[in-house]
């Protein structure tokens, strides 16, 4: 079992060295470093010599607490999380700590929003393997980094899952999106507003993409106005339902992107004096605990946010896979979640 461990040296100019430092120094990979400092085998005794000359030159020492901890007990997966939804964030902890627990695995989670701050995590925590969840999974300064250091990771619904040199766990994201269209056509509406979701995360346009789908398959003329922009966040959702509200002719049912945002469209319909799902439909994606505990509460899409993140530690808990065997693309299941908030429109479509 490898073992990485932390550091605390010291050079001038710079608050500490870290093993980075000494592999730049020495020419050789963060793991190469690692393993020499951890007195591990499958090393040159060429290859070892230059890593330790690097780090008495650099005053590089290893930080011995750190290392007692490390050596024979659990080893620490690292989540990074970038997202505004704060539902959909504690639904991709729970998942990690579930699989985490069951594994032996400690688990860190980080809130991200630059390469450096990841960078820091890891020279802080060596963490065995690293979980990167949208939109970080479709940053390449991100991958990179952890390529980098030949940190092995497994990527949550990245962009384009067949072509991305890690593992991935996946749903189809278009298909779930176009079926909850297609439930609300079945339910007889044809005024179907969308709010999108945050433009940097890839999952935002395959939700839409899955929307004009359905609605082109139906011969349902799309409408610009019909469509707003979101990012994830309840306060994008209300803005977006206000604006979609204000239409002087009001569709008949709104699909937003994530269960934040149709809770703050069925928030702005409730201030209105709109009867959701009497007045209106509405419809979210996740399936997070928001959508069961509103009132009404909220048909939506059922991603199972938990087990894709599960699922990925399972991966990164896998010896072999730790040592370089490559993985597939997993996808996940998803279903229609049929809860309180749509019903059929309460006037014929084109008569509202």
């Amino acid at each position: 079992m490898n073992s990485i461990v932390t550091e605390s040296g010291k050079v001038p100019g710079k608050s500490r060295t870290t093993m980075v430092d000494v592999a730049k120094d020495a020419g050789v990979s963060f793991k190469t470093v690692s393993r020499v400092l951890n007195g591990e085998g499958n090393v040159r005794d060429e290859t070892r010599r230059l890593v330790l000359e690097s780090a008495q030159r650099l005053n590089y020492s290893v930080n011995g607490a750190a290392r007692s901890l490390r050596v024979g007990g659990p080893q620490i997966i690292a989540l990074l999380v970038a997202n505004p939804s704060r539902s959909y964030v504690e639904s991709m902890h729970l998942g990690a700590l579930r699989r985490c627990h069951e594994t032996g695995a400690h688990l860190i989670m980080e809130e991200c929003n630059d390469v450096s701050g990841i960078a820091s995590m890891i020279d802080n925590t060596s963490p065995v393997g690293v979980v990167v969840t949208p939109p970080l999974c479709d940053n390449p300064a991100v991958i990179k980094l952890l390529q980098d250091r030949e940190i092995p990771y497994v990527l949550i619904a990245p962009d384009d899952p067949q072509s991305s040199r890690g593992a991935s766990v996946n749903m189809d994201d278009e298909a779930a999106a176009r079926e909850m269209t297609e439930y609300l056509i079945g339910m007889g509406h044809r005024r179907i507003a969308f709010i999108k979701g945050h433009p940097e995360h890839n999952v935002s346009e395959k939700r839409y993409s899955g929307y004009v789908q359905a609605m082109k398959n139906a011969d349902i003329q799309l409408s610009a106005e019909l469509v707003e922009q979101g990012h994830f966040s309840w306060s994008s959702g209300l803005v977006a339902a206000e604006k979609l509200l204000d239409l002087p002719e009001r569709p008949s049912a709104i699909f937003a992107s994530n269960d934040d945002m149709a809770a703050a469209v069925i928030a702005a319909a409730y201030r209105r004096n709109i009867h959701v799902p009497g007045d209106m439909s509405v419809v979210g994606f996740d399936n997070t605990q928001v959508a069961a505990v509103i009132s009404p509460s909220l048909t939506t899409v059922n991603q199972p946010i938990a087990e894709l993140v599960s699922e990925a530690v399972g991966l990164l808990s896998n010896q072999m896979f730790r040592h370089g065997d490559t993985s597939d693309p997993v996808f996940l299941k998803h279903h229609i979640v049929k809860r309180e908030s749509v019903a059929r429109p309460a006037k014929p479509a084109g008569q509202l």
